[in-house]
């Protein structure tokens, strides 16, 4: 391999990809390379300017000239960049770095947090937070889904969910966030729910819903989530979310188009029987189903 001091554009034509593959292979085996290839990503990752490589390689071989000496082919302020670096972009990678927890489908995960609180995702769900922000009392999950929350006593604990947030001190309450649906339930203690244009804080048996534009109340007796037994609830749902829900248990496909999704439906289904899930639900609500593959199923008003 040429040496830097022999060679005034060898270190450009690296960064420019101009060495042969004899020369590549040569420099990779050498001490130097990964530090000059960690210059290199360190500032792909930092997403700066674009740098004129064989600009900043010249002038290092200038100075080596004026100097009339031989250093190392490194220069020690470069090791001083290349630390600076490494150090911007672990701490980047760490103060960033998310905590994530997904469901799959018909499958219940149960999360204990960093506080100790715990939290049971429901079929199909993911909630993410990050860690670093705990050590400073900052209790905030987001989540896309449902899932059932114990929180412990201390700082106000968040669930948010793009501009919609729950915030409570300590507390039991189940949310479901699911594209346009939003619906908490709350089990013990006090929840305070806010969007953009609405804030309401409920107590233990009141719940709140927002579709699109419009929220809703209603009050229940139930002291925990039915689907954390193996039965999901609905009370006056949308007919879209109870598909939604039945999709996501049995990992299914439903074909709605030619129904009326927005109706309302009032009931349950089981977590264990397919047919009498179906059943259950579409029968009341007077809708032919019909299996078109051992997975997908056709919905059409009888």
């Amino acid at each position: 391999m040429e040496d830097l001091n022999n060679t005034d554009d060898f270190l450009a034509k690296w960064a420019s990809g101009e060495l042969s593959e004899q020369e590549m292979n040569t420099f990779r085996q050498s001490k130097d390379y990964i530090l000059y290839e960690t210059i290199l990503e360190g500032t792909k990752l930092l997403d700066v300017p674009k740098v004129d490589n064989e600009r900043l390689f010249e002038r290092i071989h200038e100075d080596v000239i004026k100097n009339k000496k031989v250093i190392p082919m490194i220069p020690k302020w470069l090791y001083a960049v290349a630390a600076s670096i490494a150090l911007i972009i672990g701490s980047t990678f760490f103060f960033n770095q998310n905590t994530t927890y997904q469901s799959g489908f018909g499958e219940q995960l149960t999360i204990i947090l960093p506080d100790g609180s715990e939290t049971i995702l429901n079929a199909k769900s993911k909630l993410y937070y990050k860690k670093s922000n705990w050590k400073n009392s900052e209790r905030t999950v987001f989540l896309e889904g449902e899932a059932f929350f114990k929180v412990k006593k201390g700082s106000t604990f968040s669930v948010k969910s793009k501009d919609r947030t729950v915030s409570v001190l300590g507390t039991q309450f189940n949310v479901n966030a699911n594209h346009d649906f939003f619906e908490v339930i709350c089990y013990e203690g006090k929840v305070k729910v806010a969007n953009t244009t609405i804030s309401k804080i409920i107590t233990k048996g009141e719940a709140v819903r927002n579709i699109n534009s419009s929220f809703e109340e209603w009050k229940l007796n139930d002291t925990v989530p039915s689907w954390t037994i193996g039965e999901s609830s609905f009370t006056n749902t949308p007919l879209e979310q109870v598909i939604t829900a039945l999709e996501n248990q049995y990992q299914i496909t439903i074909n709605s188009q030619y129904i009326d999704t927005n109706q309302r439906y009032s009931g349950g289904f089981t977590h264990t029987n397919l047919k009498n899930a179906l059943q259950t639900i579409f029968d009341a609500m007077n809708i032919k189903f019909n299996f078109t593959d051992k997975n997908t199923i056709e919905l059409s008003v009888k």
